[in-house]
């Protein structure tokens, strides 16, 4: 078994603990779901690039100004939070929890703000829980490294249209999430690791539509 454990199989078992036991066990992963998730993967790197750029010239870009936060100044902690992730061993659980982040703010406090990029074609781009759980587990993460952590999170927003006349404009914004709640993952991670270790498959979650599709086809009738 795998001793590392990354932000997004936590965030698994949260979803649900079926899958996250035969993931994080055998490597037997969820069928993949297309998605516009490469828009961001072609997105990501440019804006880093042009955020540590902000940072080589002690600028920053104006949705940030606006918000009266700044970049996070340490660039050689950046580059390892990106790369390796914020990693935190837990001495008692044996298991490594990490995670890779796109970026850090800073508040005038000298507060880190939990920092991630998302890019969209949709107009209106909705804030779901899913997106406060991925800055939580990045904050609690933090905290376990000894950093002074915020309770706010943020979004750096693209949104992109296409026109009639396939000229593409974009819009960005910076939005807040306020009240992170760290406190509630050291439970999270204790029935994690309870799980990890089982050799007993957890029962189907019935609001996972992965296992009940499975399910399903398990209890068809053949005739």
């Amino acid at each position: 078994m795998k001793s590392k454990i990354s932000r997004s199989k936590i965030e698994l078992f949260i979803e649900c603990q079926r899958c996250f036991w035969l993931e994080a066990k055998y490597d037997i992963k969820r069928p993949e779901i297309i998605s516009g998730g490469y828009i961001g993967q072609n997105y990501d790197p440019i804006l880093k690039r042009a955020f540590d750029e902000h940072r080589k010239n002690s600028t920053k870009p104006k949705e940030i100004e606006e918000k009266g936060l700044d970049l996070f100044p340490d660039l050689e902690k950046i580059k390892i939070w990106r790369s390796k992730g914020v990693e935190f061993y837990h001495h008692e659980h044996k298991l490594t929890y990490y995670g890779k982040i796109d970026d850090l703010l800073i508040t005038k406090e000298k507060l880190l703000v939990p920092f991630d990029f998302k890019t969209t074609l949709s107009k209106n781009f909705q804030i779901y829980e899913s997106h406060k759980q991925q800055l939580e587990i990045y904050g609690y993460l933090l905290q376990k490294q000894n950093e002074p952590v915020s309770n706010l999170g943020a979004l750096y927003v693209i949104k992109i249209e296409i026109t009639e006349n396939f000229e593409k404009l974009e819009e960005r914004d910076l939005l807040i999430i306020e009240n992170l709640d760290y406190e509630k993952y050291d439970e999270i991670l204790e029935n994690l690791k309870e799980v990890y270790y089982s050799e007993k498959e957890p029962e189907p979650n019935p609001d996972c539509p992965f296992c009940n599709y499975f399910e399903k086809r398990k209890h068809i009738v053949k005739t």
